[in-house]
């Protein structure tokens, strides 16, 4: 373990560019002009469950649907920025079959959290063209929490990496993100699944892909399951209301055991495959009514 771990690193990102959920209004609009109606897709968090987003994205780029607006909490800030980039399902299959979790796990010693981040980061860095946000072919936005303001944020623009390292940051797991003097941990906190920040981006009609909220199981009676179990109780509750208001709600059932690694990613990939194939003639019905 000594040897794994190693001193922590300053998680201080200026040049990211956020907006407050208190000040988002028309100028923050990215509709197009014209008749062609916008569609959006939130990517929820759920740490290891975000294999899930991947089937979604399969399914729907075989139906020739894509979506012209993408926001991500977590561990769908992940899913989100590799759909962003452009990359067709078949190069985003090879980067996560190719992906271990331990390439990012940069174990540190810090009072602040166990893990840095910036080894998540630098993979997501690695993974796409792109160097900045406003770069990639489909408009993003990626979730945080402000736990200096105690609100939620959307981050617009700046480094890939350091927007989804700040979105994926569980608080007392990963190191805090530094921005302007403020604090900043997992988007997933404040919004599940960012239904209302893709409406907020001229999304006209959304798609939210729920990878956490839909098969939560009883607890069980002991400390750790007991205070996952709560934390998850209450983040799933404060987003119900914003879940529901999303237009077509993706819940693939599947779950990981004992909140360990999933067995199989194909497994993941093809629950959330079949979950967006179900879903599909509703899809289709609403599309052509846009």
């Amino acid at each position: 373990m000594l040897i794994l771990t190693g001193c922590a690193q300053n998680n201080n990102y200026p040049q990211l560019e956020l907006v407050k959920a208190s000040e988002l209004d028309d100028q923050f609009i990215e509709k197009q002009t014209g008749d062609k109606k916008q569609i959006g897709i939130a990517f929820g968090g759920g740490g290891i469950r975000g294999y899930m987003h991947l089937g979604v994205i399969k399914a729907l780029e075989e139906a020739q649907i894509k979506a012209d607006i993408v926001t991500g909490s977590s561990a769908g800030s992940i899913a989100a920025t590799l759909y962003a980039s452009g990359k067709p399902y078949v190069e985003l299959e090879s980067i996560i079959s190719n992906f271990n979790e331990t390439d990012i796990m940069d174990m540190v010693l810090s009072r602040k959290g166990i893990m840095n981040g910036q080894s998540l980061a630098q993979w997501i860095n690695d993974s796409v063209p792109q160097q900045k946000l406003s770069d990639m072919p489909i408009p993003i936005g990626i979730t945080a929490t402000d736990m200096t303001s105690l609100e939620s944020v959307l981050i617009r623009d700046g480094s890939p990496g350091e927007a989804v390292q700040t979105s994926s940051t569980i608080p007392g797991a990963f190191i805090p993100v530094e921005h302007e003097d403020h604090l900043l941990v997992d988007g997933g906190v404040l919004n599940v699944v960012p239904v209302e920040y893709a409406k907020a981006m001229g999304a006209d009609l959304v798609i939210a892909v729920d990878i956490y909220c839909g098969n939560q199981k009883p607890a069980k009676n002991t400390s750790l399951s007991m205070q996952l179990s709560t934390f998850r109780l209450l983040a799933c509750k404060l987003s119900e209301a914003e879940i529901n208001r999303a237009d077509i709600v993706i819940r693939p059932d599947y779950e990981p055991d004992e909140n360990r690694n999933f067995n199989s990613k194909k497994d993941a990939i093809n629950a959330g495959y079949k979950a967006m194939m179900a879903q599909m003639p509703k899809l289709e019905k609403l599309l052509k009514e846009l």
